[in-house]
């Protein structure tokens, strides 16, 4: 029990992290794989937006819900917060600038271009992996002990509100794609039974389709 009631638990949010640290380490060979191929950067070029939205998100969440209850509530380490907050400035930057690179990308399938945005994201994945290990080892628990179950769920509503509609199922395939079977009952007992149902009959096809697609 913490000071606020039963702990929360955090596991779902290893869940977000295998999907960054999946979808991300895949990114350089995927842009590397459409050059001059217009219709494969097409392809590509959607998935990366969707996963920059996803990360970005992801981190606005943190910073804006998260981060502040942890510095006012909990004894932290101040090296470790001002290292997540630098880590985050790091990885956001590199988004911002693919993001900046990614439409035009997208349209063209120009190699040198592909292969830019293909190195920036190598060079920024040691940063987002040690980011995410460390946060999952050493922040939460803090997140268990530190916050409430209404102000975990707030995060989790930032999240999936960022989704847009028609986009849900398929990240929710992102979400359960490596999860054992013990971690997918659990975190498909938080997704409302309509969703459940919806993703039985048409999400987890829609998933495997596009990534088939994406993943060549």
């Amino acid at each position: 029990m913490s000071a606020f009631g039963p702990r929360v638990d955090t596991h779902e949010m290893v869940l977000i992290h295998r999907v960054l640290r999946r979808e991300f380490g895949q990114l350089p060979r995927l842009f590397r794989s459409a050059a001059d191929d217009r219709a494969r950067s097409e392809v590509v070029g959607t998935h990366a937006r969707e996963m920059l939205d996803f990360l970005h998100t992801h981190h606005t969440g943190e910073d804006e819900l998260l981060f502040p209850l942890l510095r006012e509530r909990a004894a932290l380490d101040p090296e470790l917060m001002d290292r997540m907050d630098a880590q985050h400035m790091q990885v956001d930057d590199a988004v911002r600038a693919l993001e900046a690179d990614l439409p035009a990308w997208t349209t063209s399938a120009d190699a040198a271009a592909g292969e830019r945005m293909a190195t920036r994201v190598e060079d920024t994945m040691p940063t987002l992996i040690t980011h995410l290990a460390e946060e999952e080892q050493r922040l939460l628990p803090i997140v268990s002990a530190t916050v409430t179950q209404s102000e975990w769920n707030a995060l989790a509503k930032h999240g999936m509100n960022a989704i847009p509609l028609t986009r849900r199922l398929v990240i929710l395939g992102h979400i359960t794609e490596e999860a054992s079977d013990a971690e997918r009952q659990k975190f498909m007992q938080v997704v409302p039974a309509p969703a459940r149902l919806a993703y039985k009959l048409i999400g987890h096809r829609q998933f495997t389709r596009e990534t088939t697609a994406i993943r060549g």
